[in-house]
């Protein structure tokens, strides 16, 4: 009797083992690294939010292993919970105590020549208040860091000061982890970021494949404005016949109501300029009683520079 319970029990261990799902691998996932290479880079704009001094993000490792592992690891810390409709599940952004200290010196003005207090004590409210702040920040670089093809969005939920292995459920489940190393005032700490591999299996496709360069994200309200200001801009423009040469005692002869004859007739081209620069070919032509111009073609300077060139070559030879 006690061989056959022995005998179920191990089958239904080797049972569950084959229908566990497979915990993912970093090295099969190289899209992976990059996100968090993004979400350093977006992180670090982010938290100018909070401290004017100079911060910087290093993305120090990025593994796989379990939920309760990790939270041991990182007890004295701060993490917020944020949960993900997109995805159905929760997931952590944590900073550790010297971290909290460090972006508490440089907001307040302090200089960094003092040790961080690395004293047991609970976080204070203010301390608690600029780690949700923090991974706040850290959320929505997150969110941002993700192509919008595997993109989702992080709902703050709660900041937790007493870390145990059950922030992310009684069950210790296999997770993502990402480790940042955070630096300011030559002071730092660490944060870190734990995913659900759960969440990550419906993506390994889109995790596995490199993905094209993104074009640069441009601020739509600031081209919008540049576009309205260029296209509201007034300028000043001119036409321009050919002239003729003359004598400064020509000149001085002139007499009111004498013509002076040009070069030009009524189909020669008549340049247009803006600010000294030519930018059109016109030709004369009359609107409503009134001399306009019809505009032929742009004017391309280094075809007339290389023109004029040729002309001068070929008027120095005959």
């Amino acid at each position: 009797m006690l061989e056959e319970t022995s005998g179920s029990s191990a089958s239904r261990l080797t049972a569950e083992k084959l229908l566990e799902t497979p915990k993912l691998s970093v090295d099969r996932l190289p899209v992976l690294p990059l996100i968090f290479e993004r979400f350093g880079t977006a992180c670090t704009e982010g938290l100018r939010e909070l401290c004017s001094e100079p911060t910087t993000l290093f993305i120090n490792q990025i593994e796989s292993s379990n939920s309760w592992d990790v939270l041991e690891s990182y007890e004295d810390s701060a993490a917020s919970i944020f949960y993900s409709p997109e995805w159905d599940c929760r997931i952590l952004i944590g900073l550790d105590r010297r971290c909290i200290f460090s972006l508490m010196e440089a907001m307040y003005g302090g200089d960094g020549k003092e040790m961080p207090y690395e004293g047991e004590r609970p976080f204070s409210t203010l301390e608690t208040r600029v780690a949700r702040t923090t991974a706040e920040i850290a959320a929505r670089a997150l969110q941002n860091a993700f192509l919008p093809g595997i993109g989702t969005t992080f709902v703050f939920e709660r900041v937790e000061t007493r870390i145990d292995f059950s922030l992310l459920g009684q069950r210790n489940i296999p997770v993502m982890v990402g480790q940042i190393l955070f630096q300011v005032l030559d002071q730092g700490g660490r944060i870190y970021i734990l995913i659900p591999q759960s969440a990550l299996h419906p993506l390994r496709e889109k995790l596995t494949r490199e993905q094209p360069p993104e074009a640069q994200v441009k601020d739509t309200r600031w081209v919008q404005g540049i576009q309205n200001g260029i296209a509201k801009s007034e300028v000043k423009i001119q036409a321009v016949l050919e002239g003729r040469d003359a004598t400064l005692q020509e000149l001085t002869q002139l007499k009111v109501g004498q013509v002076f004859a040009l070069n030009s007739t009524t189909r020669s081209l008549i340049s247009l300029e803006c600010e000294d620069q030519r930018v059109f070919w016109c030709k004369l032509g009359q609107a409503n009683g009134s001399l306009s111009l019809v505009v032929e073609e742009p004017i391309d300077e280094k075809d007339e520079f290389m023109g004029d060139i040729l002309a001068g070559a070929g008027e120095a030879h005959s």
